[in-house]
């Protein structure tokens, strides 16, 4: 009794169809396609989707290199004035919060939705680096003009916190106009501040949440972080740092010609004067 044709040279073999050489390909290709697909997927996250509306991949990667750089130099600096630990620990605190606080805002709330790429879960790793840079450049600015009143360290507690919040908003009293303008990001409501700025999806203004988060997030940063005696000379530099925001902010204003920015965000360079200022 035979089982097949005989294996010679060219013939055929039932052995030939479980040897690992001659595997079906149809497996292979089908785990190719899924690889492609997973790939995909997380290239679809990282970006952020393919909303024909959002910004372009070219002006993503300008604002995340800068929000890098600027962070980077942030970090350095801090090293420098008070070591790697507590660095890492005020990255970790103004990187961290402010993430939880975007999710909650761009997630289940749906107040938000970002336009620049390269984010992860709605989230830009560009705003999550310059949220870090802008907390610890307003610390840095409240640490020194708490230092200067010559405030004692149970007083620096809640201070500096204080100062910290109000350095934060003034900040973003024209930043967040500038950013909505420009196409940055969009709000799914509208807003009391700002309303003459129209986002690109239709919606004016800034909703007051937005500061509510800002003093939230800036004053919880620094609270939390809590003053740590570092030596007030190494300020100044951080505190420098805050003027790419600022500048880039007030020159949309001057082109827009909303003056009115203007004069709101005026605390924030008269804060920064103070804390730069030798004496």
């Amino acid at each position: 009794m035979t089982t097949g044709p005989p294996a010679t040279a060219g013939g055929y073999s039932p052995m030939a169809m479980t040897l690992p050489n001659n595997a079906p390909t149809v497996n292979e290709s089908g785990k190719l396609a899924v690889r492609r697909r997973i790939l995909d997927a997380v290239k679809y996250v990282w970006i952020g989707g393919l909303s024909l509306d959002d910004v372009g991949p070219r002006l993503s990667r300008l604002i995340l290199f800068c929000a890098a750089l600027n962070a980077g130099l942030h970090f350095a600096a801090s090293i420098r004035t008070r070591g790697l630990r507590r660095s890492a620990l005020f990255f970790v605190l103004g990187t961290g919060l402010p993430a939880a606080g975007e999710l909650l805002a761009t997630g289940p709330m749906k107040l938000l939705r970002h336009r620049v790429h390269y984010r992860i879960a709605g989230v830009p790793l560009a705003i999550l680096l310059g949220w870090y840079a802008v907390i610890h450049g307003s610390f840095v600015i409240a640490g020194r003009i708490s230092g200067r009143l010559h405030r004692g360290e149970d007083t620096k507690r809640v201070t500096v916190p204080a100062l910290a919040a109000l350095i934060g908003v003034g900040l973003d009293l024209i930043l967040d106009p500038a950013g909505l303008d420009i196409g940055l990001w969009e709000w799914n409501v509208d807003g009391v501040y700002a309303g003459e700025v129209v986002g690109p999806n239709g919606h004016r203004g800034v909703p007051l949440v937005n500061y509510l988060g800002w003093i939230s997030l800036v004053g919880g940063v620094t609270y939390i972080y809590g003053p740590g005696g570092e030596d007030e000379a190494g300020y100044r530099l951080p505190a420098l740092f805050l003027l790419p925001y600022y500048l880039a902010a007030v020159g949309w204003a001057l082109k827009r010609r909303k003056f009115g920015y203007l004069l709101l965000s005026a605390p924030l360079p008269v804060a920064l004067y103070v804390a730069i200022e030798k004496g």
